[in-house]
């Protein structure tokens, strides 16, 4: 069941606001990287109810209320497309390091000092590694998995995933259980998609004199 919350009601423990029943609704869970939910709904009665800011419950895998706010839309005559993403990247805008120095911490201890300006957020992890790291005038997420050398992700390594208003590092998610997937015994079919249109196929030089 999806619902949809108001952008001034934040009793997510409580029912949405409305019901909604959307053509699609799908969820692109990309590895140490901000997950992006893509949902289209029928133009009716719910339509003033989807816009900006407001959030959205859905089930994914990581359990079966999960928060997302809505960032976009995009309106045609038959259908509304928007595009959000999970509660916790609210952290950008309220959870903002001015100067946070875990020394020596453990992969745990150190978010728990990285989220300690904001208790909205929390987090669990299973790195023992012990290690240091500045995090000068950075948001939570930059501070997370930003390119510089000193993000969470450089300094003590892992990966994660969202809980609404808690995010999940650990030395690796999931597990090897075995999974067989086999042509004829449990996968019927495989789509392929092919893009050469930024492929190079030919270098011409130029010289000096033209």
């Amino acid at each position: 069941m999806i619902q949809i919350y108001k952008a001034d009601n934040t009793n997510y423990e409580y029912n949405g606001d409305a019901t909604l029943n959307p053509i699609s609704c799908n969820l692109n869970m990309k590895l140490n990287d901000i997950w992006e939910m893509k949902m289209k709904h029928p133009i009716d009665d719910k339509l003033s109810l989807i816009t900006e800011n407001v959030v959205i419950s859905a089930p994914t895998p990581q359990g079966k209320k999960q928060l997302f706010r809505i960032y976009d839309f995009e309106k045609s005559e038959d259908d509304i497309t928007c595009t959000a993403y999970p509660i916790f990247l609210d952290s950008r805008n309220d959870c903002f390091l001015f100067d946070v120095r875990p020394t020596n911490k453990t992969g745990k201890d150190a978010l728990t000092l990285m989220l300690s300006s904001n208790p909205k957020y929390s987090a669990i992890s299973n790195i023992g590694k012990a290690s240091t790291s500045y995090f000068i005038r950075k948001n939570f997420m930059e501070a997370l998995y930003g390119d510089d050398e000193n993000s969470f992700i450089n300094r003590w390594g892992g990966e994660f995933a969202f809980n609404n208003y808690q995010i999940i590092v650990n030395e690796r998610l999931g597990e090897d259980n075995g999974l067989r997937v086999e042509f004829g015994f449990n996968l019927n079919g495989i789509s392929e998609k092919v893009d050469m249109s930024n492929v190079i196929t030919r270098i011409v030089p130029k010289a000096y004199n033209g």
